[in-house]
């Protein structure tokens, strides 16, 4: 018998074994392949198109000289950008599987002088990609417990995450799910490649609810041009449960959730999650884990989460000095509070407000280690606060939001680029500015 202990090789195979044998108990649930092959009657493509449209007045936007080593201001300016734009099709072709895929064009027109974050897409002929392509196979014919999820898609950790943009309070999503997303994944999307068992439970009552879901997925990419972990390899593997008292936030299982249901739900969901990844070329171990709430109680609509980051890695000492072992931590929150108020015609008005703090290391040995294994490092604070006019329920709003930042770099000063307050994609060091946002958001 081959003794492998706790080596990374036998903690990956043993991770496989265990996710394919509940893979293979689940199979014969399907009654066959003949079940699981039964067409869907009236099976067509269902397009649909999503858009964002925002116009931005930024101010107080500084750009670190180089040269001079002080922030210059940058004028302020009105920006007219396409936020968001998703172009894409759901189809339920057999009655057990079901799909989705969406295009996506994203920041067309965006001015990285601007306050709002992200990169621009302002070629002569912007840049489509794939945002979301997955399956998802039910596994038991009839019930709601089991789902395979397979494809391209958002690993089920972090509400914020794990919730479109058309679907929050704030303008722009909170910031908590970028540095989640950037130390879980390494990349602002949030999307990678996986697999995802998942399900939903009910009492007889239906005001207990529990939703489940268990995935692997492929690492972050640092090496070979973003192709590769490198030559060290171990999955990303990612967890979440949510127990949900009163009226359900879901009734179906999937992998879209809701934040707003306009004073028809008197309930509480409480999640727990977690993200786990063994050594790379990066770092020796990769974690978080965080909890999240969402309360709706008819007008009133709360949520807020927290994630607790660690990276473990070690750098060798200046001047010598011998190798540095560290784990370094760090964390994300935040809060967001609206309440619909009926004005006519069941036309909603939904004033909200949202704080979100981002807490990393400000003296000089902890962002030495944060840089060391590529992560972020002092402080952020983000406030929006705005009013939503919802002129069809989920599908078509109009918003008014200000928001407004304050970070500090810590011992690494001036000119540092420790997290998204302090730097912007083709730009550099910056100090990010505040901005006045008029905005409409369409589904069709």
């Amino acid at each position: 018998m081959i003794n492998c202990r706790q080596t990374r090789a036998c903690q990956n195979q043993a991770f496989t074994l265990f996710f394919l044998l509940l893979f293979s108990q689940a199979l014969p649930a399907q009654e066959g392949f003949k079940g699981f092959l039964k067409n869907k009657e009236g099976f067509k493509l269902e397009p649909f198109a999503q858009f964002q449209l925002w116009s931005v007045y930024s101010t107080n936007q500084q750009v670190f000289n180089t040269q001079t080593k002080v922030y210059d201001k940058v004028d302020d300016r009105l920006n007219f950008l396409l936020r968001r734009t998703r172009i894409g099709f759901r189809m339920q072709p057999y009655n057990n599987l079901r799909g989705t895929v969406i295009f996506s064009f994203d920041a067309v027109g965006r001015d990285v002088q601007s306050g709002v974050f992200g990169a621009g897409n302002n070629g002569t002929i912007p840049s489509v990609g794939i945002f979301d392509a997955f399956l998802e196979w039910r596994l038991k014919s009839g019930s709601e417990k089991l789902f395979l999820v397979a494809g391209y898609f958002r690993p089920q950790i972090s509400r914020e995450s794990i919730t479109a943009a058309w679907q929050v309070g704030s303008m722009e999503k909170s910031a908590t799910q970028n540095y989640l997303r950037q130390h879980m994944i390494g990349v602002n999307s949030g999307r990678s490649t996986g697999l995802n068992l998942g399900g939903l439970l009910k009492n007889q009552s239906g005001k207990l609810y529990f939703n489940y879901n268990f995935g692997v997925f492929n690492p972050g990419f640092y090496a070979s041009s973003n192709n590769s972990v490198g030559s060290k390899f171990s999955p990303l593997l990612v967890g979440r449960a949510v127990l949900s008292l009163g009226d359900p936030e879901l009734k179906q299982y999937g992998i879209s959730y809701l934040q707003n249901f306009f004073n028809t739900r008197k309930g509480i969901s409480l999640a727990i999650d977690g993200s786990r990844q063994g050594e790379t070329d990066l770092f020796k171990q990769n974690s978080s884990l965080g909890a999240d709430i969402l309360l709706n109680w008819k007008a009133l609509n709360l949520d807020a989460e927290y994630h607790h980051m660690i990276r473990s890695g070690s750098r060798v000492l200046p001047d010598n000095a011998g190798v540095r072992d560290f784990d370094y931590r760090s964390s994300v929150r935040h809060i967001r509070l609206g309440y619909n108020w009926i004005a006519g015609k069941k036309l909603f008005l939904e004033p909200t407000l949202t704080i979100m703090q981002y807490r990393g290391a400000t003296d000089a040995t902890g962002q030495a280690d944060a840089l060391a294994v590529r992560t972020s490092s002092g402080t952020e604070t983000t406030y929006d606060a705005g009013i939503n006019w919802h002129l069809q329920e989920r599908r078509l709003k109009l918003l008014l939001h200000y928001t407004w930042r304050e970070g500090d770099p810590g011992a690494a000063g001036n000119g540092a680029t420790v997290n998204d307050y302090f730097t912007q994609v083709n730009v550099g060091a910056i100090r990010r500015g505040n901005w006045l946002g008029l905005g409409l958001s369409a589904i069709f």
